[in-house]
């Protein structure tokens, strides 16, 4: 593989099946836990577009199997809003250092995932409205740090979606905005060979990681294992915050 070396390979194969692994089981949490290991080995500029790989294969996937109709309503204005956020995230992942990418994942990381606990209580205002706001910050900090999830899944979740219309609406959103991501890192030159690299040699890993979770998802406690990763995502992104700053 271009200019990987074994070591980054071993790595990257752990935690790519860990953090796979671990959204088999709870439905979420892989960028979350991916991305901020993965960039202790690699640049951001190389970690970011490999994952809007990994997330346009998975959405797609995820799409297919899919039974349930989703109305356009429910994804269409959100995915619009994002396109004002993705130009914002080229941009910082383009001109803004590693480090300080680095920086802002971890507290993106710390933030949302206290959010995910139920510490932070949700505003209840304006909830017959479309999720707009979400999908520009969503579309944002997945172009720039791929880490664009959770605030789509904190406005779902205030407004009560259901678990296949969440998962629905998630996964048209996801295969819009990655596909769109993706070009754009295309036309900008912003994909190099590592990322495809990376992405190429651990899809594979990623699918069964995935099998493996759903599958082990039956034998724990969903709620108890949630808070468990949750718990190390905090952890981690703390982590990667002091580190940045050193």
């Amino acid at each position: 593989m271009h200019d990987i070396t074994l070591i980054q390979i071993i790595f990257c194969s752990l935690v790519i099946l860990s953090a796979s692994f671990i959204k088999g089981v709870t439905g979420f949490g892989f960028a979350l836990l991916a991305v901020p290991f993965l960039s202790l080995i690699f640049p951001m500029q190389i970690v970011v577009p490999a994952m809007s790989l990994f997330n346009l294969i998975t959405s797609l996937v995820v799409l297919f199997k899919l039974r349930e109709r989703i109305k356009a309503y429910y994804f269409i204005p959100m995915f619009i809003a994002s396109l004002g956020g993705i130009p914002l995230g080229i941009y910082a992942l383009k001109y803004v250092s590693s480090d300080t990418l680095r920086l802002l994942t971890g507290i993106m990381v710390v933030i949302f995932s206290i959010q995910m606990l139920g510490k932070v209580k949700l505003a209840k205002h304006f909830l017959s409205l479309p999720i707009v706001f979400a999908g520009f910050i969503s579309g944002a900090l997945t172009s720039a740090i791929s880490v664009g999830g959770p605030p789509l899944v904190i406005a779902m979740n205030r407004k009560g979606y259901d678990k296949n219309r969440f998962r629905g609406v998630f996964s048209w959103f996801s295969v819009f905005s990655s596909f769109f991501v993706t070009v754009a890192y295309f036309m900008k030159g912003m994909i190099e060979m590592e990322s495809i690299n990376i992405a190429i040699f651990c899809i594979p890993i990623l699918f069964f990681g995935s099998h493996l979770g759903a599958k082990f998802s039956n034998k724990v406690d969903p709620e108890k294992f949630r808070k468990i990763v949750i718990g190390i995502n905090i952890v981690t992104g703390t982590f990667i915050i002091i580190s940045s700053l050193i």
